[in-house]
């Protein structure tokens, strides 16, 4: 072989290697799959997703009434005559009066984290959230049911959102139990309420 014919396979077995090296380097596939950062935020979007709710309800309520009531009446009977001449000269006058005032006031607090689930993703994009919660200690029960719709733009990076911002928001808030049942009046109460 002549030095020419040496050097030109010598350029196409490096050219070769490089080809193959090449190639295989295209073909490997890494362990590593690029997902997203660790740190990529994952807010509640799609139906099914969960959103945790922070509940901050305050309400107070006071009325107030005044009654104020005045009534007088007269009454006279003439004397009678012929048959009825017994009957003798009547006078009768009455006079009432009568005020009365009334208040009540109610007022509540609500303090919670619970986290609830998109059971539908609206036409404008918006959510339709709905969740139970029940706690239950000494057999004393308490529920908070919670459902509203949600502007996804409301809902923070930690994926969560103040009750105040929840659309026709219902929040339920029940006690069952030996101190529930003690709050609630019983049947005779109630009947007697319903008369007066």
């Amino acid at each position: 072989m002549n030095k020419f014919h040496q050097k030109f396979l010598m350029i196409v077995m490096v050219m070769f290697c490089f080809i193959f090296l090449m190639s295989a380097s295209s073909l490997a596939v890494s362990l590593y799959e690029d997902a997203g950062s660790l740190y990529d935020e994952h807010k509640a979007k799609n139906m099914g997703d969960i959103l945790t709710v922070i509940i901050q309800e305050q309400s107070a309520a006071t009325q107030e009434a005044d009654t104020d009531t005045e009534q007088s009446n007269e009454l006279e009977v003439s004397p009678g005559g012929g048959l009825l001449d017994f009957i003798k000269m009547l006078r009768m006058s009455q006079e009432d009066s009568s005020s009365a005032s009334g208040s009540t006031s109610q007022s509540g607090n609500l303090s919670a984290r619970m986290t609830v689930q998109v059971v539908q993703v609206l036409a404008n994009d918006n959510l339709r959230i709905h969740g139970v919660k029940e706690i239950t200690i000494n057999e004393e029960t308490q529920k908070i049911e919670l459902s509203g719709i949600v502007r996804p733009e409301d809902i923070t990076v930690n994926n969560t959102i103040d009750s105040t911002q929840i659309a026709n928001g219902k929040i339920t808030y029940d006690g069952e139990g030996a101190i529930g049942d003690k709050q609630r009046p019983g049947l005779f109460t109630r009947v007697l309420n319903i008369l007066f």
